[in-house]
């Protein structure tokens, strides 16, 4: 009988036939225990199928015999595909080592470090690659994420065109390209490069989601939704589809609350549950020490979560609360550095998986797990899926149901989800005293100045929210305000309008209902001292609707703009009311119905010195309200912790 041959067992791997090539492979290692590449080819294939522990012994067991950097490489893979990725570092960079020259290693050291959140060793080891191979499309490509990461979108741009150039038919390429291309407002081509990624891959879920988005930014609702629906159909369940449908529904006057609780529990009903559930809640609690308040989010950086949650961080009261904040963002800042300074603990969780972040909550003995983001991007709700602590809430980042069982509350105030309204939601809801909001003020000086119409000889109405939330229904309502009042214009500010396509597409909207191009102004993007100083060049902000606006609104009020706001159907429509109404302005500034919006605006810019007085005094009463007093604002948040904790334990909330 011959002697088993490696280049047969190779043959039968390479082709998909597993049970004969691993046939082989244990025959020629029952001849020779130390054959090292049967050792090793055998934990690949182990690999293959999943079989982890096996594949990992076999794989150092050849590499104990020869250290081989194909030996290495593999196995940084293998530990790579298993979120090891400080070991997969270290393998990568022991190939590397052995043979300076092995792009490959140093491409896939590149990704793991970028994974890690070291970005500098990232862009050294992918242009190291490139230095070998420039050809490497991949290496270009994870260039590119690496830039538009630490917020260099002009290399990034570069480096996804020389990715493109070396392999045309890069879809990945083309649809990062789209993605970076729309966040610096250059829709029209972020569609054309999507659009490209779709033509050779129409089964990049990511793809149809990208291209969703940047025709939500351009208006086209009803298509962006129609690309949520067509990733769903390649990827049925898919979390970032469905999370990006029910945003986009938010948008629309066709869809209400019952529909967002809908879709929401479906896709509660997808997160997959981890099959062991936190211990009961302990006895000790509250009253014996600090409760443990864990904060998880995406956007620990210059967003609306950011400068919401800045100086509640400073004014909890450790005496009541530990607080630790689990980062899921990719791109950090200024704001990212000065809220890890007001944490008690700061973990990074971006590059780890759901079981080891698990692991790490579960550590650090948390009480009370905070989500802030919701349905919005780069969320972790699969984590509270697995109820990793004894109480789950719901806050800050998103306006309505997460739709997951294991939330236990939703935090809100009686503005945005009014009595009765609580059947819209899976959660219990727990409302503030207040608005559910607490707004950190900008640290510019910026002075608040009189109504721009006293100049100007003329009134401007502005809006300064993304262009998504200018549907028709806000057109037809901005348009009848224009009309009754024709010596006012508009005043449109967003980094969609940056596009020329955006704004020739809403003239004519507006064109429709009778208001000429010439009454409207539209500016994209720019500096936030820049972008909030826009706001002395209007006289009334109106708030659109059915999506009004939060970060927007507060910014507005702090600058001295008085916000018009329609009352809304859903909690993303009623956030200025919950504003205005903690400020004692509701019944100035809230409308009932689009006739009153209209007398409202008309009243407000009928009376010059009304509008002036107004103006010089809501800085002040913005300032002087639970708006702004985070040390209040902390208090009601702490009681409402405590009280959800005794709920937990049995007692009365």
């Amino acid at each position: 009988m011959s002697l088993p041959n490696l280049a047969e067992a190779l043959a039968h791997h390479e082709a998909g036939r597993p049970d004969e090539a691993e046939a082989i492979y244990r025959r020629i290692l029952e001849h020779d225990p130390c054959s090292a590449d049967a050792l090793h080819l055998l934990g690949v294939l182990q690999a293959e199928r999943g079989e982890q522990a096996s594949a990992e012994s076999l794989i150092r067991a050849a590499l104990a015999i020869a250290d081989e950097p194909d030996y290495r490489y593999n196995l940084g893979q293998f530990l790579a595909g298993r979120g090891r990725l400080d070991e997969a570092a270290e393998a990568f960079a022991a190939v590397v080592c052995l043979k300076a020259d092995h792009a490959a290693a140093l491409l896939a050291l590149g990704v793991v470090l970028r994974r890690l959140r070291r970005p500098g060793e990232s862009i050294d080891a992918l242009r190291r690659a490139l230095a070998i191979r420039p050809d490497l499309a991949e290496a270009h490509s994870n260039l590119g994420i690496v830039f538009q990461e630490v917020g260099r979108p002009e290399l990034a741009i570069a480096a996804f065109c020389d990715a493109i150039r070396c392999c045309p038919d890069h879809a990945e390429a083309h649809c990062n390209l789209g993605h970076v291309l729309q966040t610096q407002g250059r829709l029209g081509e972020a569609a054309a490069s999507i659009g490209m990624a779709l033509h050779f891959r129409p089964d990049l879920p990511e793809g149809w989601c990208n291209l969703g988005n940047v025709l939500k930014d351009q208006g086209r609702l009803g298509e962006a939704l129609a690309a949520y629906r067509r990733a769903l159909q390649v990827v049925p369940g898919l979390p970032l589809a469905l999370s990006n449908l029910l945003m986009g529904m938010h948008y629309g006057s066709e869809w209400g609350n019952a529909d967002f609780l809908a879709v929401a529990r479906e896709m509660g009903a997808q997160q997959a549950a981890a099959p062991a559930a936190v211990a009961p809640v302990a006895a000790v609690g509250a009253a014996e020490r600090p409760l443990r308040i864990g904060y998880v989010s995406g956007d620990f950086n210059s967003h609306p979560v950011g400068y919401f949650l800045e100086s509640v961080l400073a004014a909890h009261d450790r005496r009541r609360v530990t607080v630790l904040c689990y980062a899921n963002n990719s791109r950090s800042d200024a704001l990212t550095e000065r809220l890890r300074g007001l944490a008690d603990g700061w973990r990074e969780i971006v590059a780890l998986g759901d079981e080891a972040v698990a692991a790490q909550i579960r550590a650090d003995r948390i009480d009370v797990l905070v989500d802030l983001s919701g349905h919005t991007g780069n969320n972790r709700l699969g984590l509270f899926a697995r109820r990793l602590a004894p109480v789950q809430v719901s806050w800050l980042g998103y306006f309505g149901s997460t739709g997951l069982p294991e939330m236990d509350w939703v935090l809100a105030d009686r503005y945005v989800i009014p009595l009765g309204e609580e059947r819209f939601f899976s959660e219990a809801v727990w409302r503030l005293p207040a608005s559910y909001l607490c707004f950190t003020p900008p640290a510019v000086e910026l002075p608040v100045g009189p109504p721009p119409m006293l100049a100007e000889g003329c009134v401007t109405f502005g809006c300064f929210n993304n262009r998504a939330k200018i549907g028709l229904a806000c057109v037809a309502l901005w348009s009848a305000t224009l009309a009754a009042l024709p010596q006012a214009r508009l005043l449109l500010k967003a980094r969609q309008f940056g596009d020329a396509g955006v704004r020739e597409a809403l003239r004519a909207q507006f064109a429709a209902h009778g208001i000429a191009a010439n009454r409207l102004r539209m500016e994209g993007e720019s500096s936030r001292t820049d972008y909030l100083a826009a706001y002395g060049r209007i006289d009334v902000a109106l708030d659109p609707t059915p999506f009004g606006g939060g970060t927007t609104t507060a910014e507005c009020l702090w600058m001295g703009v008085p916000v018009l706001s329609l009352r809304g159907d859903r909690w993303a429509g009623r956030i200025g009311q919950s504003f205005l109404a903690t400020l004692g302005l509701s019944e100035r500034l809230v409308a009932a119905d689009p006739a009153d919006f209209v007398a409202k605006a008309a009243a407000l810019i009928g009376d010059a010195t009304a509008l002036a007085q107004l103006r010089a005094e809501l800085r002040p009463r913005l300032l002087a309200s639970s708006v702004c007093d985070a040390g209040a604002f902390a208090r009601d948040l702490e009681d409402a912790f405590v009280g959800m904790w005794q709920a937990a334990r049995g007692g009365t909330a």
